[in-house]
């Protein structure tokens, strides 16, 4: 073979190399849905969506996904709702069990308020188990900040390690549970040694599985939790028991979001009383 024809065939496999190399940068950025609105999860998220959306200054990607994720897959509105029965969490008329087309309540969306009980091992002469455990509001507050106002760090540590930073219902102390046993009802967990519930973690939420959940995840989750309206109860009183920090504020000002940087928040026209 002369060196003219093995010259041909290197630069042949050269060029070949090339293209393959090349199909193989691409196709990632193709599948990614990162930076796009390609992924079929973010259209079904937007579609989804109960109530407008405020994308100024968010990640429109990330917004997307966080509807489906909190809508599609982990029905946070299911616990996250103040409505009551019969509908609960669904419009007048719009109950899927009852056989009517699906509507949800913008007016409670994810507002909290769903009362699961107390949790700790019945004490004393009223036998109180504690504090009843109310789902908290994860609208927006006046800062645009989800779920209280916390920071999106604080927020993956709620889903990764259920951390309650609201500290609404700790451990019984020694001291606390002797007034229990006088029949007062301070607002702490009994415990038991078949029951050593560990009141600075978030009760009855299903943290431990969402703390599996990838970093994106979660940040999709956080951008759209921070796009949806804020419904304020500032002028409703919490739950028995609960401090004042569960009360949500929408403020009246213009709020700033961590960076800074100023943008809008859909509020809701009209106050509700809402349980966290």
């Amino acid at each position: 073979m002369t060196i003219q024809s093995w010259a041909k065939i290197t630069g042949a496999v050269v060029t070949l190399v090339a293209i393959v190399l090349a199909a193989m940068s691409i196709r990632p950025a193709r599948a990614h849905a990162d930076d796009n609105d390609t992924d079929s999860r973010i259209q079904i998220g937007f579609k989804i969506a109960p109530v407008p959306l405020n994308l100024a200054g968010k990640n429109r990607a990330l917004v997307g996904l966080g509807s489906y994720i909190v809508n599609a897959q982990a029905d946070c509105n299911g616990c996250h709702t103040s409505g009551g029965p019969p509908n609960f969490n669904y419009a007048a008329g719009g109950n899927p069990y009852f056989g009517q087309p699906q509507v949800v309540d913008p007016t409670v969306y994810l507002s909290g308020g769903q009362n699961f009980g107390p949790v700790g091992t019945p004490t004393g002469p009223a036998g109180y188990a504690g504090p009843n455990i109310i789902t908290r509001n994860l609208t927006p507050d006046k800062n645009g900040r989800p779920e209280g106002g916390h920071t999106i760090a604080e927020f993956k540590q709620i889903l990764r390690l259920g951390t309650d930073f609201d500290h609404i219902h700790p451990t019984c102390t020694a001291e606390q549970l002797t007034e229990i046993e006088g029949g007062a009802t301070p607002v702490c967990i009994p415990t038991s040694p078949d029951n050593p519930v560990v009141g600075d973690l978030l009760q009855i939420m299903p943290w431990p599985t969402h703390s599996h959940m990838s970093d994106r995840d979660i940040e999709a989750i956080y951008e759209y939790l921070s796009a949806i309206p804020c419904i304020d109860n500032t002028t409703s009183p919490p739950p028995d028991g609960a401090p004042n920090e569960l009360r949500n504020d929408c403020g009246t000002g213009t709020p700033v979001n961590d960076a800074g940087k100023d943008f809008s928040i859909q509020r809701a026209l009209r106050s509700h009383r809402v349980r966290r």
